[in-house]
């Protein structure tokens, strides 16, 4: 089986693979969303609606802070406390088994900062929304540390958007917003993820930034644009979202996502089905497909699902005016499901008010 994993992935470099991501500069799923299986397009809430799909957007406010882990953190996150306390325990990494096998493969961690308010105005919900983001990834395989892929990007943006009911059960929504993102490995050129010989030390320093510097990097301007809709109909729910950003700095060109779903309101269980990515013609339809189940019991919210044929779940403790949250979940960087993801951890603390 690992012969076979092996021999697709060698496969899909060779036909020029491209990575699939899933947040860039001006995109990002909240910790609900992530946890349900991906799904966002009937499924969103609060201030967050405003980056996914406009038309659930309802007046209030929030502030949020996602922490994205891979899932090596549980083994490499002791060993580098304890590199913190003893600098010169460096050299036993080096030789360490656990560490080595843990770092190799495909691995991101992000945070996702963000807050925004909005109110009612006349038969409408209006609002605005800031957020930062930043990412560090890396492929790296022990056998071949002469072409190992990293990379790092941050961004900033600010958008403005709001929802409006046309009829009982039909709702619209849009926002528009405007950013600066850049990556910071590679600190020069176009290509992201660069691809480094770690040997070589003359190929490092050509990728890493200059850290009295580290936010001039962030200079590529972008344009963010978002249109939904959301038809209700008793406990059903089918909605339809699409995403714009006019320079996505992870490629150098513009993204675009249209995606559709359906879900079904059981007052404590909701099921939803989407669809994501329906332009996307390198991905296949199970690879588009997202399933997300959520449970309230109140102060206690459970979610699951399955998004590109990999697992999600998650948990979220509701208390007045504060949320703690977690959730695992997959990133698939393939346009095939179940074959190149990356398991991840989120812990979220937000407030709403």
């Amino acid at each position: 089986m690992r012969r076979t994993l092996s021999f697709l992935l060698t496969l899909l470099v060779l036909l020029a693979f491209s990575y699939q991501w899933e947040s860039w500069p001006g995109f990002f799923k909240p910790m609900k969303n992530s946890a349900m299986g991906g799904t966002y397009v009937t499924t969103a809430e609060g201030i967050e609606s405003l980056l996914l799909n406009p038309a659930l957007f309802e007046a209030g406010g929030a502030v949020g802070l996602n922490l994205n882990m891979s899932d090596n953190v549980v083994t490499i996150a002791p060993k580098l406390f304890e590199l913190l306390k003893d600098p010169s325990k460096i050299t036993q990494l080096a030789t360490d088994t656990e560490f080595l096998r843990a770092v190799q493969g495909v691995h991101s961690y992000g945070l996702d900062l963000y807050g925004g308010y909005g109110t009612n105005v006349v038969w409408a919900n209006v609002g605005g929304l800031g957020a930062f983001q930043t990412e560090v990834f890396w492929n790296l395989s022990l056998t071949n540390l002469t072409q190992v892929e990293l990379g790092a990007w941050a961004s900033y943006f600010g958008m403005v958007g709001g929802s409006l009911k046309l009829t009982r059960d039909l709702k619209i929504g849009l926002s528009v917003g405007f950013g600066m993102a850049g990556t910071l490995i590679p600190a020069t050129g176009t290509s992201y993820p660069a691809t480094v010989n770690v040997l070589d030390e003359n190929s490092l320093n050509a990728v890493v930034p200059d850290v009295s510097k580290l936010f001039s990097y962030i200079d590529t301007p972008f344009f963010v644009f978002n249109v939904g809709a959301l038809y209700r109909w008793n406990d059903l729910s089918l909605g339809v979202a699409f995403h714009y950003n006019s320079k996505n700095v992870l490629n150098s060109a513009p993204s675009q996502v249209l995606s559709a779903g359906v879900s079904y309101d059981l007052k404590i269980l909701k099921l939803a089905f989407e669809v994501e990515d329906v332009l996307n013609t390198q991905k296949t339809f199970y690879r588009k497909m997202n399933l997300g189940l959520e449970s309230d019991f109140g102060f206690l919210k459970l979610y699951a699902g399955l998004h590109a044929g990999w697992l999600t779940g998650g948990l979220k403790l509701d208390v007045p005016f504060f949320n703690v949250a977690f959730s695992t979940y997959v990133v698939e960087f393939s346009p095939n499901a179940g074959l190149m993801g990356e398991r991840k951890y989120t812990l979220s603390f937000s407030a709403r008010f």
